[in-house]
């Protein structure tokens, strides 16, 4: 039986030479734009700021304010409604939210997201500086963008067996505080906790009555004398030299001698001859604990432009300082 084969003669192959061409063509340029990307990533891997979170500009601002112990009723009447009614005239508010409490309240504004936020805060500030005269003189008011930089990236916590309280409260209040709050990079410096040292005055009801003393002549004697002032300037060997007069007080017993009034007869009123003058600390509502003992919490914000990392250890560095 006979086999036949047939042959089938395949046309050859042949492949394009477009992309080996255009490779060729164009090695040099591409070449040099990854050597240009490799150096421009290895530039922003060591500059571009360093944050937990990326950086958004939220479309909100919150207003704090803070009145000491006012009742919650009071605290809605006089301050969060009129400030809430000055802030609606602002453009792009879409939603106005308030938490009120017994001497404290908290406004979220809500805007639209195509607005200009730092343009919108100085708004809103200038709306709250309009109604701030009308509202009481001791309520502290505090608005800010909501930033992820508004959170704090570091906290210290002092704790002591052997130092009390108040002189911790002063350390972190007057000798850490102002220096890492100059620290590049670094916005607040927040302390809560620890005991706030003041003086305490006691009346005794029946020494006022007697000597025909209010306790509001108390209050005015220690705001019109616990003072530092200026009494003008003193020429002297062609200079010009300013001159102060300290009425501060240090001690209990300074503060007793402070006149209220001059009686009838001319006999001067000390507020040691109707009260008593101790050492105090002022109340706190809120308690900071660290490893179970009482203790001063820091707490630092940083720049909404600022690296996280530097500052952090900007931070830890100056505190091994001091």
């Amino acid at each position: 039986m006979a086999t036949k084969i047939t042959a089938i003669d395949e046309a050859p192959r042949t492949t394009s030479p477009l992309p080996d061409y255009w490779f060729s063509r164009l090695s040099k340029p591409l070449i040099f734009l990854i050597i240009a990307l490799a150096i421009m990533g290895a530039y922003l891997a060591f500059t571009i700021p360093v944050a937990v979170f990326p950086e958004v500009n939220f479309p909100r601002i919150i207003i704090g304010i803070d009145n000491g112990v006012m009742p919650i009723d009071q605290m809605m009447v006089t301050i969060t409604r009129p400030v809430e009614d000055a802030v609606n005239s602002v453009p792009g508010l879409q939603r106005v939210n308030s938490i009120t409490s017994r001497g404290s309240a908290e406004i979220d504004l809500f805007f639209n997201w195509n607005v200009d936020m730092m343009q919108t805060l100085q708004l809103v500030n200038a709306a709250v500086a309009q109604v701030q005269t009308s509202l009481p003189n001791t309520a502290k008011i505090d608005t800010h963008r909501l930033t992820f930089a508004s959170f704090p990236i570091l906290g210290y916590s002092l704790t002591s067996n052997t130092i009390p309280q108040t002189q911790l409260w002063e350390l972190a209040t007057y000798t850490l505080k102002p220096q890492i709050n100059r620290l590049d990079g670094v916005a607040t410096v927040v302390v809560q906790g620890g005991e706030e040292p003041e003086y305490l005055i006691t009346p005794d009801p029946s020494k006022l009555l007697s000597a025909s003393v209010t306790v509001q002549d108390i209050l005015n004697g220690v705001a019109k004398t616990n003072l530092v002032d200026s009494p003008g300037l003193i020429e002297q060997n062609h200079q010009l030299v300013l001159g102060l007069v300290n009425g501060q007080v240090r001690s209990p017993e300074q503060l007793g001698q402070i006149v209220i009034k001059t009686s009838a007869s001319g006999v001067p009123v000390h507020i040691a001859d109707v009260a008593t003058v101790t050492n105090g600390t002022k109340p706190k509502y809120t308690v900071v604990t660290a490893n179970g003992k009482p203790a001063v919490l820091l707490s630092i914000n940083r720049q909404p432009d600022s690296n996280t990392v530097n500052v952090a250890d900007e931070v830890n560095a100056k505190s091994g300082r001091a």
